[in-house]
């Protein structure tokens, strides 16, 4: 495949054709670091069939968020995976467009918005853990199933049932379509099934967005964005809204199904800080959480932080660049996919203490290993592209992890460990089994 030339970037081609996709899609932890050894914090390895420059450093990743220069393309870079199913998308737009809808939604994460999701957030979790028996339980299947739920609540303002299965079938089958290297929408392939999971997602937020737009302004996302005006003063363009949607319901279910699946494991599997946790919920004595009280629940910050350091929820940030720059001294050539990636940063032997181990304390007051450099510990992203739900995430893991820790203790079996597959979205490898009594 002809291309900009990064012969100066240490690294290899890879398989024929396949490059390095099968060993990505296999384990692209071990993918990562077995480069990192072998060649530094900056390498090449081909993707989806594109050379792709990694950059491990903190450095490297603070200017490729920041992008000063306006040199890199979110959307491109994203292109080549999840582009065909989520195109339109917020972290597939670029530049002023992607500043101009940012503006339409940030309304949706105002502190207003946020005080205004808590009273159904937790709506939602306790009818949830209240019907879970005690025993070992699919945690993970619970918590998908709880944060879809979550979305559809806040985002939409309906209440899946029926639907809920479907939908979430959908979004398992572009996922999967993301990453497929046969990118041919032949019958029956895996790229098939996601753009026809997709044209079931734009014909129901189709059909929901013609309803809110015949009904009086609610304070769900979609009522909002169905009512929203472009700067002519024009309602937002339907296939707009839908675009917002889709991306929107994923984002805000699985990266934060994954967290609290590290989150809940490593809890269940370390006593001592479960108990500091349950110490703090205990002194909720039973209120919500919410904005104003949350930060008192240090030891579970703690404990969210290491779980998304070891996990991070979005563990590849691609992006293509439009011009010729220079990152961290290296110079990229206008054309060339580069990708900062957290998911080695967040593990990287230089900068953090025994950095496969479950650790929270490395993030509290007397080592904050994360602040030996501003983009070190990057779980939400950073930049014009900053996770815009980072603090309605916070918020829901705050508030499932406090619920259920309030009524329940959990273990696990530490012979059956949990091992998270990063791509396409970090989930785990078959069943999270916890234990609840």
């Amino acid at each position: 495949m002809t291309g900009p030339k990064l012969d100066h970037i240490p690294g290899g081609a890879g398989l024929p054709v396949l490059g390095h996709t099968l060993t990505f899609l296999r384990d692209a932890r071990a993918l990562v670091e077995r480069e990192r050894r072998r060649h530094g914090d900056v390498f090449r390895v081909s993707i989806l069939g594109r050379p792709n420059v990694v950059f491990l450093s903190p450095q490297a990743t603070r200017e490729i968020y920041l992008d000063p220069g306006r040199a890199l393309s979110s959307t491109q870079g994203w292109a080549s995976s999840i582009g065909p199913m989520f195109g339109g998308g917020l972290m597939l737009r670029d530049f002023d467009d992607h500043h101009r809808h940012r503006r339409v939604m940030q309304q949706a994460f105002s502190r207003a918005a946020l005080n205004g999701y808590v009273e159904r957030i937790h709506e939602v979790v306790d009818a949830t853990l209240n019907e879970l028996p005690d025993g070992p339980v699919d945690a993970y299947r619970v918590m998908k199933q709880l944060t879809l739920d979550l979305a559809a609540r806040v985002f939409v303002g309906v209440e899946l049932d029926k639907d809920a299965q479907p939908i979430n079938d959908a979004f398992v089958a572009m996922m999967r379509a993301s990453v497929t290297p046969l990118r041919v929408a032949l019958p029956g392939t895996a790229y098939r099934q996601g753009l026809d999971g997709r044209a079931r997602l734009d014909a129901i937020f189709e059909a929901l967005v013609a309803q809110r737009r015949t009904a009086p302004p609610a304070d769900d996302l979609l009522s909002r964005l169905s009512h929203a005006t472009t700067e002519s003063g024009e309602p937002l363009p339907v296939n707009d809204v839908v675009d917002h949607m889709v991306f929107l319901l994923l984002a805000a279910h699985d990266t934060t199904t994954a967290t609290l699946a590290v989150l809940l494991w490593e809890l269940a599997r370390n006593d001592a800080w479960q108990d500091r946790v349950v110490a703090e919920v205990s002194a909720l004595d039973g209120a919500p959480v919410t904005l104003d009280n949350h930060a008192t629940l240090t030891d579970l910050s703690l404990a969210m932080n290491e779980a998304m350091r070891l996990s991070p929820p979005v563990p590849f940030s691609p992006r293509v660049a439009v011009t010729d720059l220079t990152i961290d001294g290296w110079e990229i050539p206008a054309g060339a996919a580069v990708t900062a990636a957290s998911l080695a940063l967040h593990r990287h032997p230089d900068w953090w203490t025994q950095p496969d181990v479950f650790d929270p304390d490395r993030f509290g007051p007397d080592r904050a290993e994360q602040r030996q450099h501003s983009h070190l510990f990057v779980p939400f992203g950073g930049g014009a592209h900053l996770c815009i739900g980072n603090h309605l995430a916070e918020l829901v893991t705050k508030a499932v992890v406090s619920r259920l820790l309030a009524r329940r203790r959990i273990s696990c079996d530490p012979a059956h460990p949990l091992v998270m597959q990063p791509v396409p979205i970090p989930k785990p490898r078959g069943p999270l089994v916890l234990t609840l009594s």
